[in-house]
Parts: structure tokens; C-alpha cells; sequence
């Protein structure tokens, strides 16, 4: 679309510079025109040339279709953060658009959710949807845990941008072997968004293979359910790795247990490199069952660009290509790395149905969360 659009520029200016050269040959026999048919020609010419040049200007500066990328949740979080670098990679690279990220906060994710779906399917507005959105809707729907306004097949994931590793945090004086005793007795509190958001699903599932529960205290996004614990007010946060990288730099926080089928890397504590375990394979955490299967607290965490469902087809295949030419970028690429998130890209149908797979995986974790399994 880039190229089309500096091709129609690239012609406009070409057609004007023809007709300028044609101009001296045609002097002889136009020389009797009016006067005022030549100064029409004349601003004619130069309302093209001008037309073709703010159009040059446009594109370089970005100044195009304006596209709204509708963030469910509060600033500063590690979605906001990340459709911002999305919004502002994507301007760069296809300046024909103009991506601008407009926070629609509420519900942990259901009033943006909500509010998309009755969009016209012919809205160019783009949504950061989230799998916690997705497993919420289809609890509801099936076990009737909340109220849900929304259809969610109305919303149509096109590409990944975010794919993170769900993080357990505590504090310094704490451990994972004492945070599980005290789900046991019923006292953990944990910061999050809503119970049963993916964050809980994946502490929930777990905990109750351990005869434990864990109670949830409700915050807005990231940044303000790490601060929870900080301050004292929960034993832990699950998070993402961004969210709480400079606390555990810092030494005011401990990562204890990755939700992955492998340890996770790449933190650094006031002592230097952190090795965080999981919950499953080689590096298994010493403090959970050897013998026993986790794997199903393991879900697909963080989100995609969508679109409404009825999106013409021309859009959807944009806003892929957008996607791409963003993850070819290594300003996208060494961003994500710089915040430990994983480089994860699933376009199209597959991402639809990934979402699929994940919500099954979702609805398996709350049986076991809930007793059901």
C-alpha cells in the first residue's frame, strides 16, 4: 500500500513535469487565448503540483488515515506500553496511516471488549485483545462466573504483538514453599484484575493441585497490582516480566516460579543473574511435586491486534502486513527483548484459532481451579 501511494505521488509529479515541458511547443497557437483561460491552466497546474507535494508530506510524515488502537487497560502497563511501540513502529513503517492509542479502560478488559463489538464491522479501529479477555468471556458463557455484555466472535485476532511469561512475585522475606502453606490456610491474597483473569487461572489451577486457594485483590492493570505487594497490601503478584523488572533489580521484589514448561532468564537481582524456575521440565521448581502435572497451568499470555469480525478482507490483510513490517524492525524486536517478553508472531487464521486452543486450555484450568476436574 506504501508503495502504491508513492507510486501515485511519484506519477502525479511526473504528469505535472510534462506538462510543463509541453507548455513552450503549444505557445504559438495559444497565444490568443483569453487571459483568464491561462490563469485557469496555470492554477490548475500549480493546485496539482501543491496536491501531489502535501501528499508527499503526508506520507513522510505520517499524517495519514488516522487508526485508532483501542488499549483496554491503564497507562504505563505492559499492554499500553506495548501498543505504543506498536502505534509508533507501524507510523514509521507505513506512513500512508497514522496509529494513535486510546486508553478504554474498565472491567479488566470487558468495557473495551464490550464497546468494540458494537462497532460498525467497517470501523478501521484495531483493538489490543487480550487471552484473559478471551477466557473470561467463555467462563462466563459456560459456567456463568460473570455477567458478559460481549460476543467474542465479533472480535477477530489478526496478529501477535505481545507474548509474555506469567511471573510469581513476592517479597524478599518470602518464598514459593511458604506462599503455597499459606494458600493452605486460606490467607494468600494476590494483586490482580478480576478473579478468574488469566494471572489467576494460572496461580488458582496451581495452588489448588496443592490442596491450597488464593484470594484476589483487585487493582487496574500491571503497574498498579505490583504496586500492591509492594506496598505491602497482598503476599504476591503474577505478572509479567516488564512489570516488575526494576523491583527485582533493585532487590524489592523476587521472582519465585515461571509459568513455563522451562526456567526463565534474563533477570538481574542486586547479586546478578536470576534463574527463575517453572513449573515443569528440567527446571522445575524444588518446591512443587516432582510427581505431579502442572503443564495446565501454563496459558498463552498476553494479546494481539484485532479487528471487528466482517472486517473487509483488503483491512485485514493491512493490518497483517502492518504486523509484519513492525516484527521485521529491530526497534520492535530489541523493545520487546528489552522488557524479557518473547518473540512470538502468529498472523491470520492461525492466530484465530490459537485463541481457540487457548480458551479450551482456560476452561481445563478452571475445572481444576474450581473443583470440577
Amino acid at each position: 500500500m506504501r508503495k502504491q501511494l508513492l507510486a501515485g505521488v511519484l506519477a502525479t509529479f511526473m504528469a505535472a513535469s510534462l506538462a510543463a515541458c509541453g507548455g513552450s511547443s503549444t505557445t504559438a497557437t495559444t497565444a490568443a487565448a483569453p487571459a483568464e483561460t491561462q490563469k485557469a491552466a496555470e492554477t490548475e497546474k500549480a493546485g496539482e503540483t501543491e496536491k501531489a507535494a502535501e501528499t508527499e508530506q503526508k506520507a513522510a510524515a505520517g499524517s495519514g488515515q488516522t487508526v485508532k488502537v483501542i488499549c483496554p487497560y491503564g497507562v504505563g502497563g505492559t499492554a499500553d506500553i506495548i501498543a505504543r511501540k506498536f502505534a509508533e513502529v507501524a507510523t514509521k513503517t507505513h506512513p500512508e496511516y497514522n496509529f494513535i492509542v486510546e486508553q478504554q479502560t474498565g472491567g479488566d478488559g470487558f468495557a473495551a471488549a464490550t464497546a468494540f463489538t458494537q462497532e460498525d464491522p467497517s470501523t478501521t479501529d484495531l483493538l489490543v485483545y487480550g487471552y484473559g479477555v478471551a477466557y473470561r468471556h467463555d467462563l462466563g458463557k459456560q459456567f456463568n462466573t460473570e455477567v458478559v455484555d460481549f460476543d467474542r466472535s465479533e472480535i477477530l485476532p489478526l496478529a501477535t504483538v505481545d507474548d509474555r511469561t506469567w511471573i510469581l512475585y513476592t517479597t524478599p522475606d518470602q518464598t514459593l514453599a511458604g506462599l503455597i502453606e499459606k494458600s493452605k490456610t486460606g490467607g494468600l491474597k494476590m494483586s490482580g484484575g478480576n478473579p478468574l483473569s488469566d494471572p489467576h487461572l494460572a496461580l488458582g489451577s496451581l495452588l489448588a493441585q496443592e490442596g491450597g486457594k488464593v484470594m484476589v485483590v483487585p487493582y487496574d492493570g500491571g503497574a498498579a497490582q505490583k504496586k500492591g505487594l509492594t506496598d505491602g497490601e497482598v503476599d504476591c503478584f503474577v505478572g509479567t516480566t516488564q512489570a516488575a523488572q526494576e523491583d527485582v533489580e533493585a532487590g524489592n521484589l523476587i521472582p519465585v516460579l515461571a509459568f513455563s514448561d522451562k526456567e526463565f532468564t534474563g533477570f538481574t537481582g542486586p547479586d546478578g543473574a536470576i534463574t527463575v524456575p517453572s513449573l515443569a521440565g528440567d527446571g522445575m521448581a524444588a518446591d512443587l511435586d516432582a510427581s505431579k502435572d502442572y503443564t495446565k497451568s501454563i496459558l498463552p499470555a498476553g494479546g494481539s491486534i484485532a479487528t471487528r469480525k466482517g472486517a473487509s478482507q483488503e483491512w485485514q490483510d493491512a493490518v497483517v502486513q502492518v504486523a509484519k513490517d513492525v516484527w521485521a524492525t529491530d526497534e520492535y524486536k530489541d523493545f520487546i527483548a528489552s522488557i524479557l517478553l518473547n518473540d512470538t508472531e502468529i498472523y491470520g487464521q492461525d492466530d484465530v484459532q490459537h485463541y481457540e486452543d487457548a480458551c479450551s486450555a482456560a476452561v481445563e484450568a478452571f475445572k481444576l481451579l474450581s473443583g470440577q476436574q
